[in-house]
């Protein structure tokens, strides 16, 4: 399967916050078959990154460009289109070579003829380039983004725009068989089985991508995948109860206890299918920008416990001032607020000051020109009754009439190690031990077509 890969499709396999000890622990079990093919033929690098910005993650911009924070000046989500420094993939267009890029975080194209972009669930600011997958980003997002709120239900017509799409483009019988297991599970299983749902979002999206991929025979690819990043900080508590005070119940333990490492034999799967789709003359790099650790911080107060409003909307009306023109969730409990205006952000700001208990407010939030990034700043438990104060009008209300708890998270933290293996033209190893500044992996990648750069353009010219 080794053969002259030097003209091949490269595909870059971006599996979020994937911890390299953990890897290396379960390839050694033989529980990770195909991540241990790759590995096996592949330089192995463990990458570095000293970008200040960890929370939320804006690492991969770093990946994407070869420059620091500093430089792409990515601080938040949704950023994607604010980027002004080049990625990877235009470099690649200016010498005449395609990409897909399939839900890259933050990330755009200034060359919309041979980079074909799907944008991640979080972006707003960014479209797909094909106007038909708008309605696949759209369902996406919506289920990524209120996955935190039991209430929230897509209408009936972006549920079928939806389904219409899959099936038209490549939606198979395998993922079908998993989505209708998943829901049958819910409902006939004793135990919590919902967070498989981020699993089966996985091959939905790769049904897409390798459809796409089929269709355009690229030969540059990245495809995106988040379900591990976000189980390990919800349940790393489960995976490692030693390490922690707060100890899970035999319960959770039952419902949670294997989440994580069925996500990565979840993410092996793909590996495999990438080995199929990319076949022998393609190579795989996977990356994973950062990682995570155990996060034992918050264990003298029960854990970190984080509430999400019920409606944004309602939130911001009873705070009074300016009212946003829109919201984009992004997070487990956090949003966008985007305003008509800059002064309405900054004034908007003074409402949010306002809601306080015993005199300090309860919201946290971060403000961009006219967008105000927010959330309930309260990460303990509270008590029934207990109120919050309107400063600026005296009203009281009952927290939970504004908020939902939803759940003890950040069990884990972000870890600025990541994994990085490209796959070797001649199937040999390399096990580096020096860690790789993360913003480096940009140029090996470059490396990959050299030789190969012009003649793609004769090809274009053609």
């Amino acid at each position: 399967m080794f053969s002259d890969t030097k003209n091949g499709p490269v595909l870059v396999l971006e599996l979020n916050e994937l911890c390299p000890p953990i890897l290396d622990r379960m390839m050694a079990a033989g529980e990770l078959p195909n991540f241990k093919t790759l590995h096996d033929s592949s330089d192995v690098y463990v990458t570095h990154t000293d970008d200040p910005t960890l929370e939320p993650w804006v690492q991969w911009p770093t990946f994407h460009t070869g420059q620091t924070e500093s430089v792409h000046g990515a601080t938040e989500l949704d950023e994607g289109h604010l980027i002004q420094t080049p990625r990877v993939w235009d470099a690649l267009a200016e010498e005449g070579i395609d990409s897909i890029v399939f839900g890259s975080m933050n990330a755009d194209t200034a060359h919309k003829d041979t980079v074909f972009l799907v944008p991640d669930p979080w972006s707003a600011g960014v479209s797909p380039s094909a106007p038909a997958y708008a309605a696949f980003h759209k369902f996406i997002s919506f289920h990524v983004a209120e996955h935190t709120n039991p209430n929230a239900r897509p209408t009936r017509a972006d549920a079928m725009n939806f389904m219409k799409f899959m099936l038209g483009h490549g939606l198979s019988l395998h993922t079908i068989t998993k989505a209708v297991n998943q829901i049958a599970g819910e409902k006939t299983s004793s135990g919590d089985r919902k967070w498989r749902r981020a699993l089966v979002l996985d091959l939905l999206m790769w049904d897409v991508f390798e459809n796409t991929w089929s269709k355009r025979r690229p030969r540059f690819a990245t495809y995106f995948a988040n379900s591990t990043a976000y189980l390990q900080h919800r349940y790393w508590r489960h995976m490692q109860p030693d390490v922690y005070q707060v100890k899970p119940s035999d319960t959770e333990m039952q419902n949670y206890g294997n989440a994580i490492e069925d996500s990565y034999r979840h993410m092996d799967s793909i590996i495999g299918k990438a080995f199929n789709m990319v076949g022998p003359t393609g190579r795989i790099v996977l990356a994973t920008a950062l990682s995570q650790e155990a996060n034992t911080r918050y264990e003298h107060i029960g854990g970190k416990f984080v509430y999400r409003a019920h409606s944004f909307k309602d939130l911001f009306a009873w705070a009074g001032g300016p009212q946003p023109a829109s919201f984009e969730p992004v997070m487990t409990h956090q949003a966008w607020a985007t305003f008509t205006s800059e002064d309405a952000a900054i004034e908007a700001e003074a409402t949010l000051e306002a809601l306080q208990s015993n005199g300090k407010t309860i919201m946290e939030w971060r403000r961009t020109a006219n967008r105000i990034m927010f959330w309930c700043g309260l990460i303990s438990k509270t008590e029934p009754g207990f109120e919050i104060t309107n400063a600026r009008t005296g009203d009281r209300k009952v927290f939970d009439d504004l908020f939902m708890l939803v759940g003890q998270v950040n069990n884990s933290q972000h870890s600025r190690d990541g994994a990085f293996w490209v796959q070797t033209a001649d199937g040999s190893a390399t096990r580096h031990t020096n860690k790789l500044p993360l913003e480096n992996a940009y140029s090996i990648m470059m490396d990959m077509f050299k030789g190969t750069a012009n003649s793609a353009s004769q090809v274009a010219a053609e």
